[in-house]
């Protein structure tokens, strides 16, 4: 399941006229258009959307875009990289680039603006708390859409360190929120979405072990046996070629015992 934008966005019962996706792929639509924004400007709206439950002063900001300027030329900059935002990003009746009582600047909480990173994080979180097991029917439904959001890593292209790690803490949480479907999907028997929810998590990054561990163990539970050993083999050629080290012991116990039933088999 996905959001296509059109014109408009509806979210839980409020029009989204601007649409903003940075994972995977960068763009900022309004009623349907794409608006062309700096590099700059793009980072900067990033910036303020990712850290959105903080106040930053304005020297702060100032110091992360516009360091290499003098302190009234950063400050100019930083007004202007204001107005071109509130500019490009024009949502009727709405404030959504607002002040704080100390003149620090955020996006509104109230903006009529869809960000995907807001609805993917927003999508995934509850279910992660859920102690392992089945999920309820909306936490579900919400993981799996949360999930769809994540069309890739954030902001590509962009190596600044706060971008770095940011874009290492979400591809982590959606590493999390496919395991965390992937427990579902095995609580409740149904082994062929837990390997496809195990399967996407190893798109996103295929040296996770443990994740590959659980992999091999469901081809073999559903008796696919040749496919686990692939699976196996698969890791084995990964690990040595990127990191020079061989799957772990648990990881080679397994697949011993793996061989050894499909021997006696």
């Amino acid at each position: 399941m996905s959001i296509e934008i059109v014109d408009v966005v509806f979210l839980r019962g409020r029009e989204m006229p601007v649409a903003v996706e940075f994972l995977g792929r960068t763009r900022v639509l309004s009623e349907g258009r794409e608006v062309a924004l700096s590099r700059q400007n793009i980072s900067f709206l990033a910036y303020l959307v990712l850290f959105r439950e903080i106040d930053h002063p304005r020297e702060v900001i100032i110091e992360q875009f516009w360091s290499s300027c003098e302190p009234t030329r950063g400050r100019s900059c930083l007004g202007t990289a204001l107005q071109r935002l509130r500019k490009a990003l024009q949502v009727n009746g709405s404030n959504w680039l607002e002040l704080s009582p100390r003149g620090e600047p955020r996006i509104s909480p109230l903006a009529p603006i869809w960000f995907d990173i807001v609805e993917f994080e927003a999508a995934i979180m509850p279910a992660l708390v859920v102690p392992q097991g089945m999920l309820e029917a909306s936490l579900l439904q919400n993981l799996v859409v949360g999930l769809t959001h994540y069309r890739g890593d954030l902001l590509l292209g962009w190596y600044d360190d706060w971008v770095l790690a940011e874009r290492e803490r979400l591809r982590l949480l959606c590493l999390r929120g496919y395991r965390r479907l992937m427990e579902h999907h095995v609580s409740v028997g149904d082994m062929d979405n837990a390997l496809a929810a195990g399967q996407s998590a190893l798109r996103i990054e295929p040296l996770q072990e443990l994740v590959q561990q659980h992999v091999i163990e469901l081809y073999c539970n559903t008796g696919q046996r040749v496919s686990a050993i692939r699976q196996y083999e698969k890791l084995a050629t990964m690990l040595k070629a990127e990191l020079g080290i061989a799957p772990s012991k648990n990881t080679s116990a397994l697949i011993d015992r793996i061989r050894s039933e499909r021997s006696v088999s």
